[in-house]
């Protein structure tokens, strides 16, 4: 049964997608560096598919996983070793290589069967350092540290070179992502992930499969994040092993936790507030903030997301997708809401 402000109008959707598909024209009348918001909206809208995935995981079943980057970059490989190696089509890489990432996540899931916590993200964590070995040592098809060039996609006999290409391939694939990640969490299979988040001892008292829900979750999880290193590895036409560090993992939890773990939504906005924060907003205060703590840019950074982090952890823990849900529900029992006060 729904509760009392679990009912959504959806009415605004199909306006949203518009607004997605239109910006491109937007941008282009707008500023004459369109090309690099395009390219940043690319990057957000690549980060969105592996975050609805990771939210799925750690928002969702409560699994917690640091490897997430390693996720992306079997995708990312995989897909370019199949379609510039082995000649097949990138609408098939597109299938297979998801599948393979989901497969290594299958194999991921044994040890959540039996370790929770701090050490199953270790655990994973781990896992990104043997994948990023794995690279390296087969050159033969990964030319190792060096880097991999990779293609253009090409989709029924076109190719996609260009940013404004790519943001349409990107952003439909993201609709798709999101649709397909609020199907899953809505469904029985989502409960179920719920039901293992809030209590494994009353979920396998109700009757779940701890073991085959757990390992379903890394499988889910690691699909979205193969499914979004294919597009990552077609649209940077160059991937290395510096592209998917430690790092990279963390980056994706913050965008979670800012977003609102638990709520694809909130791995959207969470995803969308922390690239762009990064690309347009850190480069013009990283002046300001070095006059007054001499340090360099990659410091300035990282200061910049752990404070942010600090700060929704302690003040909003529920994230972006929580403060709306506050201000819909404040204003939809308004003007009855008992913090209002009258004179």
């Amino acid at each position: 049964m729904k509760g009392r402000y679990e009912d959504e109008n959806l009415n605004w959707i199909p306006l949203l997608i518009g607004f997605v598909f239109l910006l491109p024209f937007f941008l282009q009348f707008a500023t004459y560096s369109y090309k690099y918001y395009l390219f940043v909206l690319n990057m957000a809208g690549i980060y969105i598919i592996l975050t609805v995935g990771l939210d799925l995981l750690s928002g969702y079943t409560g699994l917690i996983s640091l490897g997430h980057a390693a996720f992306l970059a079997i995708g990312a490989y995989t897909s370019a070793i199949l379609v510039d190696q082995a000649g097949i089509p990138f609408f098939l890489s597109l299938i297979i290589s998801p599948l393979i990432a989901g497969l290594f996540g299958f194999v991921i899931g044994f040890p959540a069967l039996r370790i929770t916590g701090m050490y199953l993200g270790l655990t994973t964590m781990g896992f990104g350092f043997i994948v990023k070995r794995l690279i390296i040592s087969l050159r033969e098809w990964t030319h190792g540290a060096g880097g991999l060039d990779v293609s253009s996609p090409v989709l029924f006999g076109y190719t996609i070179k260009s940013d404004w290409d790519n943001y349409y391939l990107i952003f439909t694939c993201v609709i798709i992502a999101v649709v397909l990640g609020r199907r899953l969490a809505k469904s029985k299979i989502g409960r179920a992930f719920m039901a293992i988040r809030d209590s494994e001892q009353a979920a396998e008292a109700s009757g779940i499969n701890l073991a085959k829900y757990k390992m379903l979750a890394f499988f889910i999880s690691g699909l979205f994040a193969g499914f979004a290193g294919v597009l990552f590895a077609h649209t940077n036409h160059f991937i290395s092993t510096d592209h998917f560090d430690m790092l990279l993992s963390i980056y994706f939890i913050i965008m979670v936790l800012v977003g609102g773990a638990g709520s694809i939504y909130g791995a959207v906005l969470g995803t969308l507030f922390i690239v762009l924060l990064d690309n347009l907003y850190v480069p013009m205060m990283e002046d300001w903030i070095h006059s007054f703590l001499n340090t360099n840019a990659g410091d300035i950074q990282l200061l910049i997301f752990g404070l942010i982090m600090f700060l929704f952890i302690i003040f909003q823990p529920m994230g972006l997708y929580g403060m709306w849900l506050k201000v819909r529900i404040y204003w939809k029992i308004f003007p009855f809401n008992p913090r209002k006060r009258f004179t």
